[in-house]
């Protein structure tokens, strides 16, 4: 799960704040008022078929990506590559750990 901050009008204290946004891959998970703590956030329910979804289409288009990556920077792709690629499953179980918590 990552988090970013942004202002946003919070529809609990009615003001424009900085919130914390907590996403787990590309998806918005939940949003945190950090003035007076409100938070929203999406149901489980809904949650994990998005994220198997975005799965899904992030698997389906990674040889593309990689290959505009490779044609854009072949030096830094591939010395890049294997640690990128050690570094996936621990992406992978981060994002679905942070899913299933909730």
């Amino acid at each position: 799960m990552t988090a970013e901050f942004s202002n946003l009008e919070c529809e609990h204290c009615e003001r424009v704040t900085e919130h914390e946004l907590h996403y787990a891959g590309r998806l918005l998970e939940s949003v945190r008022c950090t003035r007076c703590g409100h938070q929203m956030a999406l149901s489980h329910r809904a949650l994990v078929p998005a994220y198997l979804q975005d799965l899904e289409h992030r698997v389906v288009t990674k040889p593309q990506r990689m290959r505009r990556r490779a044609a854009q920077d072949p030096h830094g792709f591939w010395s890049g590559l294997p640690r990128a690629i050690l570094r996936q499953p621990g992406k992978f179980a981060r994002e679905l750990w942070s899913l299933v918590r909730r």
